[in-house]
């Protein structure tokens, strides 16, 4: 079973290869990224990733008038691969979770949708905050951020979806799509029931049983006010993410060390990715050098 994860990004550098590698660690086959407009250098590092055939890349700036994150799912959904069995729509701060982390995603997702009747599942969130933090320091995001709210807190009745492509007609919202058929289920395999208050997107249950989402949306205080709240929403207009945003989502009052614990593979694997991107290099320079002119390949030869 092949898995892929869907995403838009905007100036998501500082843990887009962490968010990347974490995921592979865990089994995922390939990623469908689109780029609205970032400028601090997320755009060159898919664009690198997709000449090694890890990422596919599409650049996605918004119109006017127009938030993106949806014509962008839109068009992942048009683009995912015949190969993928299973796409799931995250966030760059969203860490798909299975319990047990000695199980890939696949072979976590795998009884659920040997159910050939199963279209989409819903995966709960679990809210992590700053753990006390001010200041960016040194680390990955599942090593530094290790405090979540209970799962009684009323966040986590909103959820994600990975659904099978072909069976998907669009999304209503970044949270919940709509099927041209199958079941829609939670993460006990059971038919999902949204909230009675707020529909589409948040589930009358917050599952936590097998898989879930980890979400870290604040991070320190200085990463959220450099990152989310300068970035805004890419789903809601005039959404602004500032004080009361961070206030609500800092939530510390739980330990959890489950991503924690694959912090070693996580280093092992940004090392790879960081050593595949810098072959990139080489064998561009010697590219260049091939085509160069005897005299010219002499001169920075000596040079």
């Amino acid at each position: 079973m092949r898995l892929f994860v869907a995403g838009i990004i905007k100036n998501e550098l500082p843990g887009l290869l962490e968010w990347i590698a974490y995921h592979r660690v865990l089994g995922v086959s390939g990623f469908l990224i689109a780029d609205n407009g970032s400028t601090d250098g997320s755009a060159e590092l898919l664009k690198q990733l997709a000449r090694l055939g890890i990422v596919t890349y599409m650049d996605f700036p918004s119109l006017e008038g127009q938030k993106p994150q949806l014509p962008a799912y839109t068009k992942l959904l048009r683009t995912c691969p015949s190969t993928a069995d299973l796409l799931a729509f995250i966030d760059a701060d969203e860490f798909l979770m299975p319990q047990d982390v000695h199980t890939s995603l696949p072979d976590a997702l795998r009884p659920i949708f040997e159910d050939e009747n199963i279209s989409a599942l819903a995966l709960n969130w679990a809210n992590f905050g700053s753990n006390g933090e001010l200041f960016k320091e040194e680390g990955l995001v599942i090593e530094r951020f290790n405090r979540r709210a209970p799962q009684s807190f009323n966040v986590h009745h909103n959820f994600k979806t990975i659904v099978r492509p072909i069976r998907i007609e669009k999304f209503l919202n970044p949270h919940f799509a709509e099927l041209r058929y199958g079941r829609y289920v939670d993460a006990q395999s059971r038919d999902l029931i949204l909230h009675p208050k707020h529909g589409n997107g948040v589930s009358a249950e917050v599952v936590w049983s097998g898989l879930r989402v980890n979400h870290y949306p604040v991070k320190s205080l200085e990463e959220f006010l450099l990152g989310k709240s300068q970035r805004g929403s890419a789903a809601t207009a005039n959404r602004v993410k500032h004080k009361a945003y961070f206030k609500s989502h800092d939530r510390n009052d739980e330990e959890c060390n489950i991503a924690k614990s694959l912090s070693s593979r996580v280093h092992d694997e940004i090392i790879l990715l960081t050593n595949m991107i810098a072959s990139l290099s080489v064998v561009e320079e010697n590219k260049v050098r091939l085509s160069l002119p005897k005299w010219l390949k002499l001169k920075i030869r000596w040079s």
